[in-house]
Order: structure tokens, then C-alpha cells, then sequence
């Protein structure tokens, strides 16, 4: 059956990597070191093993992932934003679904700063969801008020995404400092390359002003600031 996603969706269709549209939506997620993890190979395992509700009211059923599109490009990016290769944070050489668990395997691009954070943070028990980006194909709608609105069945994984830099930068960068996930050289290398994307002598308040490319820069700065801040305090 052909779905009319626009009529379906509405504003919550966005563009997704490719050229298609679809929704974007948060995945509870538990991390897990394998086996073949090393210094050499930086990878942990993202489990999403629960059906929750989420603040749509509507749940995403696990077993329903259609994950060949992924694999063709399973590159995993910061905050969905495929602006520049800068974003990579590493990439998935493996994805299934297993006994009702969406298991995605990342290698983290450690060489980028961006990559080395959201490793050590995932490590460390900083990041604790993923966000995905997919076309839904098949779907059931609550009749009863004790039922989600929406329960997807089927739906075409195109992205994933984790937020390596989080809502609260300075707080949750200096909570992995305190604890050890992060190091100080860590975070002030990350703070350079965060300052690489955008113009650190230019006012805060035009950047918030001003559209497009200039917002996400103000975004940028205010990182790069806010981890600075962070090797400072602690």
C-alpha cells in the first residue's frame, strides 16, 4: 500500500541523507564493549532492546527495520548533519536486528576530534541514545486510548546519529572530565577543532541573527567556549 507521507506527516518530514524524506526519532540504547574492541579498534556495540513510547506517542517496532539502504553507506554522523566530513564520527560495519534487538556496531573515526569524544563519551556512559533518520512504510494506528497513536512495523533505516556534543555542553564535557572518560588534551582539542567551523572573532549576536550556515557556527562557538570552560574548572 502507497502512503501519501506528506498528508500523513507533515512538518515532521525532513530530508534525509540521499535526497528522500522521512521522520527522525530517539532510540534508548544501552553500550556495550566487544569483544574485538582494542586501542586499535575503538568500536562499542549500540543495543536498542525496548519499544518505548516515545514523546509522539508512538513506538517503532524493532523488528520491523528494513537496514539494506543503511549498509550501503553506514556512516554514522553528529546530530544528523552531513555539512562537512568533519561531522563523521565513525562509521557501522555492522547492523542487525537479533532476538527483537536493533544492534548497531560504530568504529569511531578517533582521529577526529569530534569521533574521539563521542567514543569516550559513549564509553564512559555520557550518551545513552541514538537518533535515526527513516522513510516509514508500514504502520498501525491506536484505536483505544491505552495505545500508542502510531506503531510503526515496517520503515527503511537511512541515518543514525549520535549527539557527541550534548544539550548542556560544559556541565555533561566536565561530569566526563571528573570522572575520567575525557581528558583534559581531549577536550581542548576538541575546542580547536570546534573553533575551525566558524569565526571566533565575529559578535555572538549576529551569529544568533543571522540564517543558515551562521546559526550552526554561533551552535559551534558556543561549544568550543563552553568545553574550554569546562578544562578550565576542572
Amino acid at each position: 500500500m502507497q502512503f501519501d507521507l506528506n498528508r500523513e506527516f507533515g512538518d515532521r518530514l525532513v530530508p534525509l541523507q540521499g535526497g528522500s524524506s522521512g521522520i527522525r526519532a530517539g532510540l534508548h540504547v544501552e553500550t556495550r564493549e566487544p569483544r574485538e574492541a582494542s586501542a586499535d579498534a575503538p568500536i562499542l556495540d549500540f543495543i536498542a532492546s525496548d519499544e518505548t513510547v516515545d514523546r509522539y506517542n508512538e513506538v517503532i517496532r524493532l523488528d520491523g527495520w528494513q537496514l539494506d539502504n543503511f549498509r550501503r553507506n553506514p556512516v554514522i554522523m553528529d546530530s544528523h548533519d552531513y555539512s562537512s566530513i568533519g561531522k563523521i564520527l565513525g562509521n557501522s560495519p555492522l547492523i542487525d536486528v537479533r532476538e527483537g534487538k536493533l544492534i548497531n556496531r560504530v568504529r569511531f573515526a578517533v582521529e577526529n576530534p569530534l569521533g574521539n569524544l563521542a567514543y569516550k563519551m559513549a564509553k564512559g556512559g555520557f550518551i545513552k541514545s541514538e537518533s535515526v533518520g527513516f522513510i516509514p512504510l508500514a504502520w498501525q494506528t491506536g484505536k483505544n486510548a491505552d495505545e500508542p497513536d502510531r506503531t510503526y512495523t515496517k520503515q527503511e533505516l537511512i541515518e543514525i546519529s549520535l549527539v557527541a556534543v550534548p544539550a548542556n555542553p560544559g556541565a555533561t564535557i566536565g561530569a566526563a572530565l571528573k570522572s575520567g572518560a575525557l581528558l583534559k588534551s581531549d577536550v581542548r582539542e576538541l575546542s580547536q577543532f570546534l573553533k575551525s567551523f566558524c569565526d571566533d572573532s565575529a559578535d555572538r549576536i549576529a551569529y544568533a541573527s543571522a540564517p543558515g550556515s551562521a546559526v550552526n557556527g554561533a551552535r559551534l562557538l558556543q561549544y568550543a567556549r563552553a568545553a574550554a570552560k569546562a578544562v578550565r574548572r576542572a
